[in-house]
């Protein structure tokens, strides 16, 4: 793990917050943009306003229309609304909202204004201050991260793909307790949204109702290409507690492994193939964040409509393999209904991460960032503290077993070991050291730099069990 710790990384870790950032589709179109005119009046301060309407329907509240913009000068301070849009027959429009920026407030950020609680009022005279300026847009804005611990809650304010794979990743039992959403911009643009997930504290990111495929999300600028390169950058680069997995689907039905290559076959990704209309890799990520880090994935239920692949594609996707090889694995995992659990259920076949070469389990890459942020929230306390000695040392890896002491205990790991080389050199008779040990001490104690490795035996859990029966 990086030996240099963030000053500035929380003291808790959530180990299965997940964002999604997908588009939303309201089932009514946004209105236009009403006329605003500044008249005669106080009120309002001195400088730019931007109005935007939305309809109030029987399926839920539109998006924002399109902003109109108006400045206020000195005794014009009063802002007249006319031509205010109304819903067209058959949207059954019941009422409209108006949002407005504060004074000088950028496009984008207005808050509710005022409701009118019909489909024919059509002005409206605006003195409100911005200080009695109420909600946000019922509708998510785009680039906003917002977060989510009810799923009708989530596709009430993101309809469309974005609020239904929210509402499947809390479907799943056990699940996550919190989900971000956040909507792309138009196009959908991707990148942007992904910058704005980039400082969320969550483990898992996800696309709703994105796949992969070797024409359009393996593509180099293509969605899945970015989130590859978004959750091994941020894992790299983030900061402490920031290390993520993505989670990404194939297409419907697909059993083709080989859309994973080059920097998609990264131990930051997971993938499945699966048989569902709905967002496959939505509900994984649902799965994946129910359980501790350590927990393997391998037969965990999943809570999905799926029909099942025939053994002959599973072997597709997973590989040729032995009893004396392991499993296989092409970096691909995929949904199965196994004829020894009783009744019919959907589970996952198996817990691979995108990297078959690499850190091949799921559970392998979440505990390794889970001990490694521990260790690091420990020893935070240390700096400023503890001293460059023998005894500064001894208390600095007293600290560490701490942390890993009951994890050995608890079967989370198999075991540990701590090795401090200054200490080594402390630990000495100071007659029978070297001058270049002397060095070492000096330049540890001038530069106030120590370095401790760590060494962790990680034992995951069985995936696949050779039994002979003899019957005598």
């Amino acid at each position: 793990m990086n030996p240099v710790a963030d000053l500035f990384a929380p003291a808790v870790r959530a180990y299965g917050n997940i964002a999604v950032v997908g588009q939303v589709q309201p089932t009514v179109a946004a209105p236009a943009a009403p006329t605003a005119a500044a008249a005669s009046g106080a009120g309002l301060g001195i400088g730019s306003y931007r109005y935007e309407v939305t309809l109030v329907t029987a399926q839920g509240e539109t998006d924002v229309g399109t902003e109109a913009t108006v400045t206020t000068t000195a005794g014009q301070q009063v802002v007249n609304l006319t031509a205010i849009p109304t819903g067209a027959a058959g949207t059954n429009t019941v009422a409209r909202r108006i949002y407005r920026t504060a004074v000088d407030g950028s496009a984008g950020s207005g808050r509710l204004l005022a409701k009118i609680e019909d489909n024919t009022t059509k002005t409206f005279t605006d003195t409100v201050p911005d200080a009695l300026l109420g909600d946000e847009p019922s509708v998510l804005r785009p680039n906003r991260p917002t977060a989510f611990t009810d799923p009708a809650e989530a596709r009430r304010r993101a309809p469309g793909d974005l609020g239904e794979s929210i509402a499947l990743a809390f479907a799943q039992s056990p699940g996550p307790t919190l989900i971000y959403g956040v909507r792309t911009g138009s196009g959908p643009d991707w990148a942007a949204a992904l910058d704005f997930v980039a400082p969320l504290d969550v483990q898992l990111v996800v696309l709703a109702k994105t796949y992969l495929d070797a024409t359009t999300g393996a593509a180099p600028n293509g969605p899945i290409a970015l989130l590859a390169d978004r959750v091994s950058s941020v894992s790299s680069t983030g900061g402490d507690g920031q290390e993520r997995i993505g989670v990404a689907m194939l297409a419907k039905g697909s059993t083709d492994t080989s859309v994973v290559t080059g920097s998609l076959a990264s131990e930051r990704m997971v993938y499945l193939a699966h048989n569902s209309d709905q967002d496959a890799a939505a509900a994984l990520a649902g799965v994946i964040a129910g359980y501790e880090p350590h927990i393997s994935m391998l037969l965990k239920p999943v809570s999905i409509t799926s029909a099942p692949f025939t053994p002959a594609q599973i072997a597709t996707i997973n590989g040729t393999e032995t009893f004396q090889s392991g499993p296989a694995g092409n970096g691909v995992n995929w949904l199965v209904d196994p004829v020894l659990i009783p009744g019919h259920g959907t589970y996952l076949g198996e817990g691979y991460t995108g990297d078959p070469g690499g850190k091949k389990y799921i559970d392998i890459v979440r505990t390794i960032d889970d001990v490694s942020f521990r260790l690091k929230a420990q020893l935070i306390k240390t700096i400023g503290t503890l001293r460059v000695s023998r005894s500064g040392l001894r208390t600095l890896e007293a600290q560490m077993e701490a942390v890993l002491q009951p994890l050995a205990q608890s079967e989370v790991i198999e075991g540990f070991e701590i090795t401090s080389p200054l200490k080594v050199l402390l630990d000495k008779d100071p007659n029978t050291l070297t001058e270049a040990e002397l060095r070492r001490i000096n330049d540890a104690q001038t530069q106030r730099v120590v370095e401790v490795l760590v060494s962790v035996d990680y034992a995951g859990a069985i995936h696949r069990l050779s039994i002979t029966l003899k019957f005598v």
